[in-house]
């Protein structure tokens, strides 16, 4: 089964980066409503920090991304605002609605709008962002953790066997 959540982060961790380049231009090129390319800014910097930690999967295979161990506290100490994807549904929908209003911003907007149907469908599913426990914190490097997909190699020689009696 597709956990749609994952989809849903990577959409708008990347929506916040398009975002975040609209408002700069948005900003740089003289428009006449340059407090949208303000907001643009603003809101990117947001949903970057706000989606940046991923969700574990159900079945717990996934690894996550460099340093989200600084942000998901943050993110999971907000209880149900921060792990319902409805809520996060919502908030995406009204933070786009914004940025269809400056022709910088508008394709950005899509982005997130899509991200946040996306967020949508997967809380229909009934999804929820749980942190991801991290494996290579207790004395393990990063290698070692991820060392599950690894391929075994077969053995090179025979076993050792008893000499006969």
């Amino acid at each position: 089964m597709i956990e749609l959540a994952m989809w849903a982060n990577i959409q708008a961790e990347y929506a916040g980066y398009a975002i975040l380049v609209s408002g700069i231009l948005g900003i740089s090129i003289p428009f006449r409503d340059n407090e949208f390319a303000i907001y643009a800014i603003a809101a990117s910097v947001f949903i970057v920090l706000f989606e940046y930690p991923r969700s574990k999967r159900s079945k717990g295979s996934n690894v996550p991304r460099p340093h989200q161990e600084y942000l998901a506290p943050i993110v999971y100490g907000l209880g149900f605002l921060g792990r319902n994807y409805f809520v996060r549904f919502v908030l995406y929908l009204l933070m786009a609605i914004p940025l269809f209003f400056f022709l910088p911003t508008m394709l950005a907007g899509i982005f997130l709008f899509c991200a946040s149907v996306t967020y949508f469908a997967a809380a229909l599913r009934g999804e929820q962002w749980s942190p991801v426990k991290l494996a290579w914190g207790k004395g393990k490097s990063r290698q070692e953790a991820n060392q599950r997909g690894r391929v075994i190699q077969p053995p090179a020689g025979a076993p050792p066997r008893r000499p006969p009696q």
